[in-house]
């Protein structure tokens, strides 16, 4: 990244989603460390510790725009819009303008035949 494009932080916000993870794996640290081994607990609240910080390090901000030095000169106005869309024009031939085919009138199932 080269110096013009601004400096980008290396930690953002933690997400509180990511908690709902991290909360479970100190509460297996904090028993494992209690009831098993003080060395797999410890190594649980790592795990739990790195979790918080890969997901600050993947919700970090984006790089910060440069300050603009020369002021852009300004757009065009807006086109109005034509008439009709593009797909409704359509040329006209000898036969006069394009119609949809007609279709055909649904069918309708009779009455049901009488029972015995």
């Amino acid at each position: 990244m080269s110096p013009r494009e601004g400096s980008r932080p290396k930690f953002g916000r933690i997400d509180p989603f990511c908690l709902m993870a991290v909360f479970p794996v100190l509460l297996v640290a904090g028993i494992l460390g209690a009831l098993v081994n003080v060395a797999l607990g410890i190594g649980f609240a790592l795990f739990a510790g790195l979790i918080l910080l890969f997901d600050s390090w993947a919700n970090r901000p984006g790089p910060v725009p440069p300050p603009e030095r020369q002021a852009r000169p300004a757009s065009p106005p807006p086109r109005a819009p034509s008439r009709a869309p593009a797909q409704a024009r359509r040329p006209t031939g000898d036969r006069g303008p394009a119609r949809a085919p007609a279709r055909a009138p649904a069918r309708r199932a009779g009455p049901p035949p009488p029972a015995r």
